[in-house]
């Protein structure tokens, strides 16, 4: 991907996006989200390989910093899968330290067990299904499962006539950048949505949205 000025590429986001009225309110639904262990927990394994995460956003692969991050996979919408892509990204260890309702999902323990069929019976595509449970049997721990509310967010929709006007990337909030202020983008389609933050913006993809926020 090319690398984008990112305060200048948002900042023209912000600006364009208030200009063309493509702005909204919009409530992000509660969430059941999958959270694996730190990467230090992973022993060896944490040794040999990087934390480098294929999301949608960039599917060429991100290294998140193991010292700050863990990986979360979220089933939206009961599919395991969305355009063929899991829907995976990170969380800081902050952010799943404080949250309020965290329980255990796999088949290391009897809660984990329950909980994990519970999350199963939610997937509609049984190849869905099937592939989520091969996952937790080939492991010998339980993960995270962690629920988080709903919130309030605004978020712009990115319109036919906001993308003509040069709105086609953005470089995502958690995107690190180099000496000159420049990250990796992420190329945007008609149909996305940015949610906007006060470090930046980043893009959720319209089928992804759709599931997972409400227009207020």
């Amino acid at each position: 991907m090319a690398k984008l000025n990112k305060h200048n590429t948002t900042q023209e986001i912000i600006t364009k996006s208030v200009a063309l009225n493509c702005q909204r309110n919009c409530l992000k639904l509660e969430m059941q989200n999958i959270v694996f262990p730190k990467w230090p927990e992973l022993g060896l394994m944490g040794l040999i390989f990087r934390q480098c995460i294929s999301t949608k956003e960039q599917p060429d692969g991100n290294i998140y910093d193991e010292a700050v991050y863990q990986t979360v996979l979220r089933i939206i919408g009961g599919k395991v899968l969305m355009s063929g892509r899991p829907d995976c990204y990170c969380w800081k260890f902050s952010k799943v330290s404080s949250a309020k309702d965290v329980k255990v999902v796999g088949t290391n323990s009897a809660e984990g067990i329950i909980n994990l069929c519970i999350v199963l019976n939610g997937i509609s595509d049984e190849a869905d299904k099937k592939m989520l449970a091969d996952m937790f049997a080939s492991m010998k721990r339980d993960l995270l499962l962690v629920t988080t509310v709903s919130e309030e967010r605004r978020c712009i929709e990115v319109t036919q006539e906001l993308y003509d006007s040069g709105v086609t990337a953005c470089v995502d909030q958690w995107m690190e950048v180099n000496e000159n202020g420049e990250g990796e983008s992420t190329q945007l389609q008609v149909g996305d949505y940015l949610i906007i933050t006060d470090k930046g913006v980043y893009r959720i993809g319209h089928d992804e949205f759709v599931e997972t926020h409400v227009i207020m």
